[in-house]
C-alpha cells in the first residue's frame, strides 16, 4: 500500500474553524466523572466513568447532551473496570504488540503522516475496493506492554460512508483507560479531528489511578442483525 499524495496547503476551501469541538464533559463547571447516561441522551450506561466529551454543536440536544447515533465527529476519555472492556484491551494491546513484531513501524512513521492533510473519503477511497462491503482496516501507531494506540477505518456498505477511530488503551491494575475519537465527516482533514486526541492522549495518559465504585451497568439487547467478522479485514 502507497502513501496519500499530501496538498502542503491543506485541502482547498477547508478552514480549520469550520470545525468546532463543543465539550459536554470535562470543563471547568463538570464534575471530574460523569456516567454515559449523564452525557448521551441515546446511549445506555456500561459501568464507564467519562472525565471528557466533546462532538459537533449539531448533536447536542437542548439538554446539552450530544448524541452517540447522529454526530459527525466524537471524542471521549472514560475509564472503567468491567473485566470484559478490559480483556477486550488486553486483546487490542496483544494484537499491536504482534503487529509491530511482524510488520515495524513503517505505518506509523510513513504512511500515516501521510494522510494528516487529507478528508476521510481520500484515505477510505485508497484502502478499500470498490464496490465492496464490510471492510475494516487497522494499523499501530504505538505500542508499549500495557498501552498501546491504533487506528481503524470501517466501511459497512460499499456506497455508504466510512468511518474513522483513533484509540489509546491502556490497562492499570483493574483499571481501563481508553481515550477514542471517531470520525464520520468524510470531508473533514485528517489532522483536524486527530489533533484533539493527540492532546487528549498527552494529557489523560499518566492519569493517577483511583478506584472508582457505583456506576450504572445496563446490559446492551442483543443486535437484530449479526454481521460476524468483517469481510476484507486487514492492516493498513
Amino acid at each position: 500500500m502507497t502513501d496519500i499524495e499530501v496538498n502542503e496547503t491543506g485541502p482547498a476551501g477547508v478552514a480549520a474553524d469550520a470545525y468546532e469541538w463543543l465539550v459536554v464533559q470535562g470543563g471547568p463547571d463538570h464534575a471530574p466523572y460523569a456516567g454515559a447516561d449523564e452525557i448521551y441522551h441515546d446511549r445506555d450506561p456500561y459501568g464507564e466513568y467519562i472525565l471528557f466529551a466533546a462532538t459537533d454543536a449539531d448533536a447536542v440536544n437542548e439538554m446539552g447532551q450530544c448524541s452517540i447515533q447522529s454526530y459527525k465527529y466524537l471524542a471521549e476519555v472514560r475509564v472503567s473496570f468491567e473485566e470484559d472492556l478490559l480483556e477486550d484491551a488486553r486483546q487490542d494491546i496483544a494484537w499491536c504488540q504482534e503487529e509491530v513484531a511482524e510488520q515495524g513501524h513503517a505505518f506509523a512513521s510513513d504512511i500515516w503522516p501521510s494522510w494528516q492533510d487529507v478528508p476521510l473519503e481520500v484515505v477510505s477511497n485508497s484502502i478499500f475496493p470498490e464496490g465492496q462491503d464490510f471492510v475494516m482496516a487497522k494499523s499501530v501507531l504505538a505500542v508499549g506492554e500495557d498501552a498501546a494506540s491504533f487506528v481503524e477505518v470501517t466501511r459497512i456498505e460499499s456506497d455508504g460512508p466510512s468511518e474513522m477511530a483513533l484509540t489509546f488503551c491502556k490497562i492499570e491494575k483493574d483499571r481501563l483507560l481508553e481515550i477514542k475519537t471517531v470520525l464520520k465527516d468524510g470531508g473533514m482533514p485528517i489532522y483536524l479531528w486527530a489533533g484533539l486526541w493527540q492532546e487528549l492522549v498527552e494529557k489523560y495518559a499518566d492519569l493517577p489511578y483511583e478506584q472508582l465504585t457505583g456506576s450504572k451497568r445496563v446490559e446492551p439487547e442483543p443486535e437484530e442483525y449479526d454481521f460476524g467478522d468483517l469481510d476484507g479485514e486487514d492492516e493498513v
